[in-house]
């Protein structure tokens, strides 16, 4: 009962931060005109939108103690809920850096992007301790903020994260073709299991890894929170 109520608690304000989001992004796009601008606030709002679940979910899987199969059932539908809302942000440097290289995009561009999701991840560690003190869930009453699920330094975190881009999108590169209405939940199995491997070769020390799913411009990439 304890494990359901944490994890009740977790569900409703990961539920209401997507919804709220999802809002945002249809404003922005009723109120601002299609380009450059509109791609930037939805980049913002979307990776507002990772973060904040990423966040709750490290602090669930740090101090909730849940089994590890129910971590990788939220972590894969948690990628396919992002899947279904980020409306072609990538929400991750990584996978922005890649579209560069692969000349889908130019150069200023994507530092105009990188700059957008940097914002958006500076705005959930301002919003997510005021949200916390809603009290949706006992966990939030811990008053530490989250701490970064990494057992390296932040240079060897991003290196890893810059690893599991690359396995992922190598392994989509690789799959048969498949149906488009199965396509996102390929890509949630592989990351789900890219998840697993991390946690088994113990790179991250909760049950649930803060590695999630950004789907973008059919680019596919990991995206990994750092929690301050």
């Amino acid at each position: 009962m304890a494990i359901l109520h944490l994890l009740l608690g977790s569900v409703a304000l990961i539920g209401c931060m997507v919804a709220l989001c999802q809002l945002l992004r249809s404003l922005i796009r009723r109120t601002v005109p299609s380009g450059l601008a509109q791609d930037l606030l939805i980049e913002i709002v979307s990776t507002l939108q990772l973060c904040c679940c990423t966040r709750e979910m490290i602090l669930l899987g740090t101090l909730g103690g849940i089994q590890p199969w129910l971590a990788l059932t939220l972590t894969y539908l948690l990628t396919v809920l992002h899947c279904l809302t980020f409306q072609g942000a990538t929400c991750n440097p990584c996978g922005s850096l890649e579209q560069w290289l692969r000349a889908q995009a130019p150069g200023p561009y994507i530092i105009l992007k990188l700059a957008a999701q940097f914002v958006g991840a500076l705005l959930s560690q301002v919003l997510m301790p005021n949200i916390w003190l809603l009290r949706l869930s006992p966990l939030h009453a811990w008053d530490k903020g989250c701490g970064s699920p990494l057992n390296m330094a932040p240079w060897q975190g991003a290196l890893v994260e810059m690893t599991c881009a690359l396995s992922l999108f190598l392994a989509m590169h690789f799959l048969p073709r498949v149906k488009p209405q199965y396509r996102l939940h390929v890509v949630a199995l592989t990351i789900t299991a890219i998840v697993y491997a991390g946690k088994e070769s113990h790179i991250t020390r909760s049950d649930i890894s803060a590695s999630l799913g950004a789907l973008g411009h059919n680019d596919f990439s990991c995206y990994m929170t750092i929690c301050k």
